[in-house]
This record gives structure tokens, sequence and C-alpha cells, in this order.
């Protein structure tokens, strides 16, 4: 069981720990840094300054040449099922403060804080079922933006981009990439399968215009009236010297059909094309000749394919950032290349684990893919998420990992899929595979569950011909023997968690769904039932504060929960979603408040037992959240099944940093606690003149770390936070604050 030793709630919005502010979201990426959803635009003002947008409604700028980075993810509409905000797929920005972002859900929106807010546009009359994929200004007022698919228009303003209405007349395309507008009278759209369509009287004719090929063409770019250029799929990239109406090869014989271009820039007489290659292609001859340009620096080189959707480039070509999918940021300085992103592996990871004492993170799940030289199960981190390296237990293991279970920081197991156990002493750096004579081959081990160092279980799904899901040690994994479900045959005898409580009682749910339980250590198991009968999923997680008390959650957005060890069934505390959920995880820090997670990364916060549920989801992402873990200051921390996404939240469970005053203080300081001496909780004030990390430890009189009651980044003002000692001793205790080069500490007295 995990003990709770503070109890933690934020009435505002935090920041994580590392240097990068994710702001507006209370869900903060770990892992891929500095975020992770693909980044489908990128303006660079300066070799210091770098905007990108992209997917949901993604906008992420720094002013330091990547040292530190701001995100956000409210560019765009709300809407999709589940709801969602809105990808860019185009923006346009007249200065560092104003611009423009369009994309899905027939979204247009406008920032003028630099990106650090977007508001939709009043009376927007874009249908939500339509992408809006292009945008293009003539001058500061007037510009275009368009839409495809399942409705197609131009849309015009004349204002900035604060009002929108449908241009006249209706271009004869399906599904358009992007456009240019030459003055508000020639408009151009390219389109797929090599079309353009130009008006050259504001939108009430359209004329067609194929560019030789019969790929789709992503954003035209004119360098003038007359000049332009486009790409798109297989490698193709096209020129026109008459304002789009014929155009001319440009191809030549180094650019492959295995590639797609998705961006092309012009600087300085080149052609600049980014696609779905480790090169920037260059061409200053019109494609006569090309010719390579590698942009990520050979650290962040990955072996799994990835791609890169739009580059800019400085007046002379040879300062450049390229931006892509998994988050990724790679900037070029002359012959020196940045990687501003950390996107180690791709996949799932299916469970994390964490040490709150020394910072160490260790996320599990399977390969980026198959063919690595090097397998990449384990992601491990050594200070709460901020940097990682990633691992494997074995140079030839191909196993997909499920779960770990660390005993103490240093000792604990994984295991996954191919029978595959493996046993660490070092806190993950270093892993031993644990042979099991009588396991079959080929099984998935969905759980390994140890009560203390000797005793423990592997729970299996099925395999044809096995006679046991089930394997228990009593001598610290050096022999096994086999149990298993009573009365279960074939895939009913598969198990999918487990909450064991002690040597002998505990509890598992199966593929029935019901959960079991023992009390006798496993030897046999006793069913128990469900309110409502349910029996058309599975059961995916389960968590018990005893025998008495737990939750189990699973397919069909279903959750139940027992306060009597299932002597009556267990009642369904599910909530309600017009999306159809399946619950993988969840987390309970009392028997009361928890969160249960799933697809779409769905996340539902109770503090009342299940009686009602508080939205709480991703919402910068919509990849299906498998694995959890709650810490004992109730940070929670969960993982993806796609793109390896590692997220915290420190916000989940109300209660704790209460903003007192966010007016600048006249200095730094921590004040004497109050009240004080106290004999269950006290109250800790601070001020801070800087924003940054700030941390407040509790020590013993023999100095000994007691417990961490602030670690977060803070922007200047006046701070506290209760202190719970529910768990303490009576003495004397030091609590003190360090934030920058400013640390100050004070004396507290807790008499019981």
């Amino acid at each position: 069981m995990k003990k709770i030793l503070l109890i933690i709630s934020v009435y505002i919005f935090l920041f994580s720990i590392n240097a990068n502010a994710q702001i507006y979201q209370n869900w903060k990426w770990l892992h891929q840094s500095p975020q992770g959803n693909e980044l489908r635009w990128v303006k660079m003002w300066d070799v210091n300054t770098i905007y990108a947008m992209g997917g949901k409604g993604t906008f992420i700028k720094t002013t330091n040449r990547g040292v530190t980075w701001t995100v956000t993810n409210l560019a765009g509409r709300l809407g999709g099922i589940p709801l969602q905000r809105s990808d860019v797929r185009d923006a346009w920005f007249f200065d560092q403060n104003t611009g423009i972002a369009v994309g899905t859900l027939g979204s247009i929106s406008r920032t003028t804080n630099g990106g650090i807010t977007f508001d939709t546009v009043p009376g927007n009359p874009i249908p939500t079922n339509a992408n809006v994929t292009g945008v293009s200004f003539i001058n500061n007022l007037t510009g275009y933006a368009i839409t495809g698919l399942t409705n197609y228009r131009l849309m015009k303003t004349t204002d900035g981009g604060l009002h929108w209405f449908t241009a006249p007349g209706s271009p004869g395309y399906s599904n358009p990439y992007g456009v240019h507008a030459f003055n508000e009278s020639k408009i151009l759209v390219s389109n797929q399968q090599g079309d353009v369509f130009i008006t050259t009287n504001g939108g009430l004719i359209w004329n067609h215009y194929n560019t030789g090929t019969l790929v789709n063409i992503y954003k035209p770019v004119f360098i003038d009236a007359n000049t332009g250029f486009v790409s798109g799929d297989w490698g193709r990239c096209k020129y026109t010297t008459d304002g789009g109406f014929t155009w001319q090869n440009m191809a030549g014989t180094m650019l492959s059909q295995d590639y797609h271009y998705f961006d092309l820039k012009y600087r300085n007489g080149t052609v600049f094309l980014t696609g779905n290659s480790k090169y920037i292609w260059k061409s200053s001859n019109f494609g006569a000749t090309w010719d390579s340009i590698s942009f990520i620096a050979p650290p962040a080189q990955v072996e799994w394919a990835n791609s890169y959707y739009a580059s800019d480039f400085s007046f002379t070509g040879d300062t450049m950032v390229t931006v892509g999918a998994k988050g990724s940021i790679h900037q070029s300085l002359g012959t020196n290349r940045l990687t501003h992103s950390q996107y180690l592996k791709t996949g799932s990871i299916r469970d994390i684990w964490l040490s709150s004492l020394t910072g160490t993170v260790i996320a599990v799940g399977a390969l980026s893919t198959s063919t690595l030289s090097t397998p990449d199960q384990i992601l491990r981190s050594t200070n709460g998420g901020l940097n990682w390296t990633k691992l494997s237990p074995s140079p030839s293991s191909n196993a997909d990992f499920y779960c770990i279970e660390m005993l103490d920081n240093n000792t604990g197991y994984i295991c996954g899929s191919r029978s595959a156990v493996y046993k660490t002493t070092n806190s993950g750096l270093n892993w031993d595979s644990i042979i099991i004579p009588n396991m079959p081959a080929n099984l998935v081990i969905s759980k390994v569950d140890f009560v203390n160092t000797q005793t423990g279980w592997l729970f299996t799904r099925y395999v044809t011909g096995n006679d046991s899901t089930i394997f228990k040690t009593t001598n610290g994994g050096v022999n096994w023997f086999k149990q298993k479900l009573a009365s279960t045959t074939g895939t009913a005898s598969s198990i999918y968690a487990s909450a064991m409580i002690d040597e002998n009682s505990g509890w598992v749910i199966n593929n029935r769904p019901r959960p079991w339980k023992t009390t006798n250590g496993g030897q046999t198991w006793d069913s128990t039932s469900l309110s409502d009968n349910y029996s058309a999923g599975l059961f995916y997680d389960l968590k018990m504060f005893d025998m008495n008390t737990g939750y189990c959650c699973g397919s069909n957005r279903r959750i139940y929960k027992t306060t009597n060890g299932g002597a009556t069934p267990w009642q369904n505390v599910s909530f309600s979603s017009t999306s159809v959920v399946t619950n993988y995880t969840l987390e309970f820090a009392t028997p009361l408040e928890g969160v249960v997670m799933g697809t779409y990364g769905t996340a539902y916060y109770t503090s009342n037992g299940g009686a009602n549920w508080i939205n709480s989801s991703l919402f910068c992402s919509i990849d299906d959240i498998y694995g959890s873990f709650i810490t004992p200051d109730r940070k929670l921390y969960a993982v993806t099944l796609t793109n390896a996404g590692i997220f915290r939240n420190s916000n989940v469970f109300p209660v704790g940093i209460t903003v007192k005053n966010e007016l600048m203080p006249d200095a730094f300081g921590l004040e004497q606690n109050y009240p004080n001496p106290f004999n269950s909780m006290t109250n800790v004030k601070w001020q801070i003149l800087n924003a940054g990390v700030v941390k407040i430890t509790v020590f013993d009189v023999l100095g000994r770390e007691a417990a961490t009651l602030v670690n977060e980044y803070l922007y200047p003002g006046t701070y506290s936070i209760k202190f719970d000692v529910t768990n303490f001793t009576s003495g004397i205790y030091f609590y003190r604050l360090t934030t920058g080069n400013y640390s100050e500490t004070r004396k507290m007295l807790l008499l019981k």
C-alpha cells in the first residue's frame, strides 16, 4: 500500500519542475519533451526566437535558442469525441505578438500576446466537420483561408483575422492543401492529384490547371507574381514562371520517390524541401542538381522512421530550424546542429514507477520497432523525468513489458510478453533474467506482485495447453510453483491485474470479467459478483486499500467498488461519457479520492468514492493511457500505448499550494509556520521574487528528510501550503526553502 505523507491541493495552475513552462494545462509532458505532439508549422524570427504549432492546439516557443520553452494547447476550437483542441495545420504571424492559426474542426483562432492565449474568431462560419488547411495574407488586414473535405470554400477576412466570411464562388477542388493570395483578385489553391485552381476575379470563377503529376501537392510558395514552387508526395517538386498556369518538373535524380515533401521554402536563390527524410534537400538551379543537408545532431538520430513537416531559414539559408512528428525540433547554426527535443523512443509504454526520494523514474513497454540494433523497452531518468536514457534488460530481448514492481529504491522486477521476467538490484540500471523452469514459453505476464522481499506472484494470460496462469515464489524468486483460479478454463483463467495485500490475502481480476480473492496465499480463489452482472468486456486494473475496500475498472467505461470485500456485489460507479471509453488504469490516494484513465487520454477524478466524476483528461494528447503511478505526495504519472508518452499531473488531487498574493513581494522570505507548536496540521507561508523551481523540505533533528512540501516551478508571489503531520511523531522539525541562490530554514514544534 502507498503511504500518504502529505495532502496537497492546488488552486492554481503550476509549472513543471523542468525549465519548460507548460502553462494552462495540468498534465505536463515528461517524454517527449518539451512536448510530444506533431508540429506542422514553424517560424524562426531570429537565431534565438522560434515559434511552432501543431497537434491538439499546440503552440510552443523559445526566446533563448531552446534553453527554455513555453508550451500551451489553446490554439483552436474545442470539439470532437472525445473533447479536444483542433490540430493546427497552418499559421500566419504578422509580428511576434499577433498571428492566426487554422486547422481541423473548422478552426480559425487568433493571438495577440505571442501565442500565450488564442481566441477563436467570433461568428466563424466554417462547420466543425471541415478542415482549414491553409492561410495566406496579402497585407495586415486582408487574408484568405481554405477549407476542404466535406465543405469546399474560400474564407476571407478584411480586418486582420478578427472576422471571416465566405468568399464568392466555389472552387472545383475536393481536398485542398494550401492557398496563396497574390492580391484580392488572384488566388491559387493547391490540391490533391497535382491540381491547382486559380481565380482572377476574387473567387467568382475558378479554373483548373495541372502541374503534370498525379500526387498530392502541398503549400505553394511564390517569390514574385510569376515564379513559384510546389512540392508533394513521391519526391515531386514543380516550378512555374507564369503565375501558376503552367508547371515544369524540378525533381532531379537525387530526389527519391520514397520521400514525401510536406514543406518548401525559398531563401536567397535556393529551394529547400522538408519531408519524411533525415535530410533537407536544396537546389539553387531549379532542380538540375540537389544537395542534402543533415539537420539532426548525431546523438538525436533515431533508428525508427520520423516525419518532418516544416522548416524555416534565415535569409542566407545557413541558419535553420526543422520540426515534425513526436514534437521534434532541430536547429542548425552553420555546421553546428542542435536538438531541442527529447524523443528517445516511440511505441507503447505500459507501466511506470518513481522514487520520490532519489528522483529515479523507470517506464517500461515495447520496442520502438522490431528492427532496432539495440532494444529500447525501458526509459530511465534520475532527475524526476527532466532527462532520459533508453535501456533494455538484455541486448537480445524483444519482449513487450507490461509491469514494473519495485520493492525498494534498488530492487525490483519487470515482466511482459515471451514469458520474460527480469530483476534489478541497482534501481533499473542493470537487469538479470529470471528463468522459471515450469513456465510455458510465449506467455504474456500481466503483473508481478511482491508483498515482501521473499513472497511474490506472477499473473499471466492464458495460452493453449497451459494449466496455470499464476506462479508464486516464497524465496525471493529462486523457486516458483504453480497456482490457478478454481473452476476457470481457457481464456477465463487469463489474469490482467492483481492487488496482493500480504502473504495470505489478495485480489485479482480475470477475463470473465470478475474480481477474485484469496485468503490462503493463493491456494484457492473465490469469485465475487458485480451489481449489474456485467460480462461484455474485460477488466484491466485493480487497486485495493485492504481486503475490504477497493476499485477495479475496464472496458465500456466500467468502474466497480467494494467496501466489504465483495460480500455483496461490487457496486457500479462508472462515469457518464459520450465516448466509448476503455479504462485501463486507476490510482486512488484515499478510499474516496481517485482517478481512472484510459482511451483517448481520458482521466476522470472523484472525491467521493465514485458518486461523482470530474473530467481531468489529458487534452494535450489523445493517446491511450495504459499505466500509472501515484507518489506519496500525490503527484500522478501516466504513460501511453502509443508515441511513448509520459505525463505528470501535480494538480489532480485538490488542496495544497494556495496563492496568497500574485503581486511582486519586497524580498524572498520563509515565514514562521502557524500555529506553532501544533498537533495535527500547520501552515507554511513563503514569498519569492523570481520565477523558478521552489523546494520546501522538512527534516527531523538528525537531519533526515521527512517530507517534501513543495517542488514546483512558481512565479513571483506569496504562497502557503498546509502540512499534514498525521503520520509524524512529536518532536522538533526543521523546514527549509530553497530557490535559485536563496535558502532559509526555520524550526517547528510538533506536540501530540
